[in-house]
């Protein structure tokens, strides 16, 4: 709660002041002017002056004093509420807005709190683009997080792996096709920037061939990264479900691929992992080409361009496979959980905000019921001074009177000075029960999502825990001879995965030092115009021209 709001009090004035001449009153009243609140004293005269004629010291038309007197504390009385209302209406008004603010906030603060309630209710995009509630993907997650767990302790950790950005991956092929548009295609096909249909005619062949390399690259890269993604997360699901049987209990309710669906993710996945080496082996094959292309245009032996055309192609053809290798992280489970995380944490900031919300409203609330408090109290202290001072004032007129003081009846006069006001009590009790229902309501807003079983009352949260656990759940069995027959859920017989293509690597190492050799071979030596050229790249390799 916050500390008691500064609410500003109006001052009690006092009874209203006035001049009388002291002649006209007796000669106590004289006496008592200098000691006695002049608002007091002033009420106190008026009093008497109402009763005493001044100019005979009697009562008025010599009626009885006594009669006359009471008559007189009667309409000090009513003198006296009619003050009382005068100084505290304001007062009692301002109590009352208080009370109308506090109300607004707290039904403010309720319909925060109905819609918050919903908020487990609203529809949102589940981990396999369908639409369900946030209860049900809290559910979800708790199973995809245990099912982390699990992984994690066997060693598999590719859920926590993220994927990289596809455009590093094109941004990588396409520098390699400009690299060779410069180094092979450029000097292959005697390119230049001068106009002329033949010209524009050699560099619409050399793009092309850049063009084709990229997209090949880029192809090959893609396919290989999506078959060897389906074939972990097939693998990977299966392994999920063949898991609880490892201990006695029976399969999870969840659908699991068949091997025969794994057999053909890992078929697409050695397909294409044959076109990922074709694609480098090609890449190999003209960085080769283009390196001993360069070399021999430096005059440099036959011998040094092949060599340094194999390593730098079987290099190059090594980076394209490495490349889409390193793009192999993730998981479907690593996907599933980061939007299960981004949906629930979406969810979580609403609810977060609907605290907020709430809370702020709460505050505001209480600090306008307390202020309601005080500005009641004080109103119903201004009501009691002022008849305090009414009560003294018609008392001292009373001494002045000469009548007994037991004669006065003052809770008559208390009767009729006290204005009654309108009781507060009730409304700021109901006031205070939804502040109290508010408050419980946060009170319990310590966890928005508690680890509950999924609708519907599923087992299989429980049956993926490792363990003996309860037998009860364990694998119904049938004795049948002297065999053993497994009645209920199977486990899925996941075949070895594919191994790469070694001898494909081989071969495409094989075909760049062939291709390599006979570049360095049959490319001419350029001994003409280029000699500063040539003598620029042999300085580069550090041989002696």
């Amino acid at each position: 709660m916050t500390d008691t709001p500064d609410v500003p009090l109006a001052a009690y004035p006092g009874l209203p002041k006035g001049t009388f001449r002291v002649t006209d009153l007796p000669r106590p009243a004289a006496m008592a002017l200098g000691s006695t609140d002049e608002g007091v004293w002033t009420a106190a005269a008026a009093t008497y002056l109402t009763v005493i004629d001044p100019t005979t010291g009697k009562p008025d038309l010599d009626r009885p004093l006594a009669d006359t007197a009471a008559g007189a504390v009667q309409n000090a009385a009513a003198t006296c509420h009619a003050q009382a209302l005068e100084y505290s209406a304001p007062t009692d008004d301002r109590a009352a807005e208080q009370d109308l603010e506090a109300a607004k906030h707290l039904a403010e603060a309720v319909d925060t709190i109905e819609h918050a309630s919903g908020i487990l209710n609203d529809p949102v995009t589940g981990p396999d683009g369908e639409k369900i509630d946030g209860r049900r993907i809290q559910a979800i997650h708790h199973q995809d997080e245990q099912l982390a767990r699990q992984r994690s302790a066997e060693g598999d950790s590719r859920h926590t792996q993220r994927s990289w950005e596809k455009a590093w991956r094109i941004l990588a092929s396409t520098l390699l096709g400009v690299m060779d548009a410069i180094l092979l295609w450029k000097p292959l096909l005697n390119l230049s920037f001068t106009s002329g249909s033949d010209n524009a005619l050699r560099w619409a062949i050399g793009l092309g061939m850049v063009s084709l390399q990229v997209l090949a690259i880029e192809w090959a890269a893609r396919t290989f990264v999506n078959a060897e993604r389906l074939s972990v997360d097939r693998r990977g699901a299966a392994a999920d479900y063949n898991r609880p049987f490892r201990h006695g209990r029976s399969g999870p309710e969840r659908p699991a691929p068949t091997t025969d669906e794994i057999a053909e993710a890992d078929q697409q996945y050695s397909h294409a992992y044959y076109g990922l080496v074709g694609v480098a082996a090609a890449v190999a094959m003209i960085g080769g080409v283009r390196v001993a292309w360069l070399a021999r245009q430096a005059d440099l032996p036959v011998y040094e361009a092949v060599l340094f055309g194999i390593v730098i192609g079987l290099i190059l053809g090594c980076v394209v496979v490495q490349m889409a290798r390193l793009y192999c992280r993730g998981n479907l489970l690593g996907d599933r959980l980061e939007i299960e995380r981004t949906v629930i944490d979406e969810i979580t900031g609403r609810i977060k905000r609907a605290q907020g919300r709430v809370a702020a409203e709460r505050e505001a609330a209480h600090s306008a019921l307390v202020a309601a408090d005080k500005l009641t109290n004080h109103a119903e202290t201004l009501r009691q001074r002022t008849f305090a001072d009414s009560l003294r004032a018609v008392e001292l007129a009373w001494t002045w009177f000469g009548l007994p003081p037991g004669d006065l009846d003052r809770e008559e006069f208390r009767r009729r000075a006290v204005p009654e006001v309108e009781d507060t009590g009730a409304r700021r009790v109901d006031l205070r029960s939804r502040l109290d229902l508010v408050n419980t309501w946060l009170a319990n807003r310590e966890s928005i999502f508690a680890p509950t079983a999924s609708p519907g009352g599923s087992p299989a949260l429980a049956e993926l825990t490792v363990g003996d656990g309860d037998r009860g759940s364990a694998l119904p069995v049938r004795q049948k001879k002297d065999e053993l027959i497994i009645v209920g859920p199977t486990p899925v017989e996941i075949p070895d995965r594919p191994k790469p293509p070694h001898r494909l690597m081989l071969v495409g190492a094989a075909l760049t030092a062939v291709v390599t050799l006979t570049t360095a071979w049959l490319a001419p030596v350029d001994n003409g115009p280029s000699e500063d050229t040539a003598q620029g790249v042999v300085t580069a390799w550090s041989y002696p021209a």
